[in-house]
């Protein structure tokens, strides 16, 4: 055919021994003969010539070889690694929130101590206060007795008479009850 068509010689007969049964080959073939003669929407049947060795397919390529793989276990690990992390962050959720409440316990456990403490440091401060005003109130009875019980003899007359007004004063408020001498005061 070529050598009809060209007038020379076919360089690559070694080639078109390798080829002339591979499939794409015949599909240009059938598809070249449909279009001089009857349209043909099938692709080229393996010529029946019983010279011509049987049809051998070609291997499955990369692409072809790993669409197979990827479509049924892929898929399916992909789906099962989403469960995995679904569950695990499900998880995660109820490990924060029991957290989160325990947290919540905790922090109300320690304003419940804390709110103990203060009122026990307010009540130590009110006894302390308390404590105070007790041992004014006995130096003052203290210095009301020294006052009472000093010997104004030795003593100078105008030192006599601040002592006298001052035991005067200590005796009206024990007599009205406002110090803390005398059997009204305490």
């Amino acid at each position: 055919m070529y050598e009809g068509i060209v007038e020379s010689t076919f360089k690559f007969i070694h080639c078109w021994y390798m080829l002339r049964n591979e499939m794409k080959w015949n599909e240009w073939l059938a598809s070249m003969s449909a279009s001089n003669g009857e349209q043909s929407t099938e692709p080229a049947k393996a010529s029946t010539d019983a010279t011509l060795p049987p049809r051998i397919d070609r291997p499955n390529g990369r692409d072809r070889a790993k669409k197979p793989r990827t479509s049924s276990t892929a898929s399916s690990a992909c789906l099962e690694v989403l469960q995995k992390m679904s569950m695990g962050h499900n998880t995660y959720e109820v490990r924060v929130e029991a957290a989160t409440k325990e947290e919540a316990k905790d922090i109300a456990s320690r304003s419940d101590r804390k709110l103990a403490l203060q009122e026990e440091q307010l009540q130590v401060q009110k006894d302390q206060v308390q404590i105070q005003r007790e041992l004014l109130e006995l130096q003052k009875a203290d210095r009301e007795e020294r006052v009472m019980s000093m010997d104004l003899e030795k003593l100078s007359p105008w030192v006599q008479d601040y002592y006298i007004n001052k035991q005067k004063q200590i005796s009206a408020m024990s007599l009205r009850g406002d110090g803390s001498s005398g059997p009204r005061g305490q």
